[in-house]
């Protein structure tokens, strides 16, 4: 039977509510799922942490850590984005943060970095999280892929921390714009090199040559330089050459869990 045309036109647009009703119900599902796989990894202790050194190329010791979070499945970049789109970003970078500091004291007296967000160092939160801890011993380090909307407001948040000692690092640099604007408004005590930047740096003049004008601008403001992704012999000896004082890469070692990190800085002091 053929609908009049009246009819068919209502009957699409039956349709058209129906499919949207249930694109609404597939994304209010797929969120409440998301929340409570990440309650659960909250709840569970599904979050884990390992320690990547750093080495200062004076002596070859390790000075400090770059605190990385695992978890069980999935990668740890598919984690922190899915629950900042719940609104969980927070909740699960201060679970990452503490269990990182644990490690403080087992490390002494090497630096931890961990990463952070804007957001959540604006919450408030970090700095009760940071309260009693060697702030000396503690680096918070912004990604390029840190999106900062008030860097007056980020700055004002961090002005306490960095009275504690905390330092501030800028990660990713080199790998792009909002890295480099990081670096001009945020005078992080630590910049940190991409690893795109260093990966065959040797027979590349560009790279030599920003990495190169990164050295100076690092000297002139008080700043101090690491080299991430170093995995090579050839890269750490041009690193060398252009006078870069920190690394950090697989070339030395790859990160690891609190207790073979500790032995690494007992190995040392002994």
């Amino acid at each position: 039977m053929r609908l009049a045309a009246g009819q068919q036109e209502a009957v699409e647009a039956l349709k058209e509510v129906a499919a949207a009703v249930e694109r609404e119900w597939d994304a209010t599902h797929e969120h409440d799922e998301m929340v409570a796989r990440i309650r659960q990894v909250l709840t569970n202790h599904e979050l884990s942490v390992v320690y990547q050194p750093v080495y200062s190329l004076d002596d070859e010791h390790v000075i400090g850590f770059e605190a990385l979070a695992r978890f069980r499945h999935g990668s740890p970049d598919e984690w922190f984005a899915s629950a900042a789109k719940v609104g969980l970003g927070k909740e699960l970078e201060l679970a990452a943060i503490r269990q990182a500091l644990e490690g403080l004291p087992r490390l002494q007296p090497a630096y931890v970095a961990v990463n952070v967000s804007p957001d959540t160092i604006l919450c408030g939160e970090l700095t009760r999280v940071l309260r009693g801890m060697p702030g000396g011993r503690v680096v918070l380090e912004l990604t390029e892929h840190s999106h900062v909307a008030d860097y007056g407001a980020l700055i004002e948040a961090l002005a306490p921390l960095r009275a504690a000692s905390v330092r501030v690092a800028v990660d990713d640099a080199g790998a792009g714009f909002a890295s480099m604007r990081h670096v001009l408004r945020l005078h992080p005590d630590l910049i940190k090199l991409d690893a795109s930047l260093i990966r065959g740096i040797e027979d590349d003049s560009s790279k030599r040559a920003l990495t190169s004008a990164m050295f100076v601008f690092a000297r002139e403001t008080d700043s101090v330089l690491i080299a991430e992704g170093v995995e090579t012999a050839a890269e750490l000896a041009m690193l060398r050459s252009l006078d870069i004082k920190m690394v950090q890469g697989y070339l030395f070692a790859r990160p690891m869990l609190l207790e073979k990190a500790a032995a690494l800085i007992d190995t040392q002091s002994a």
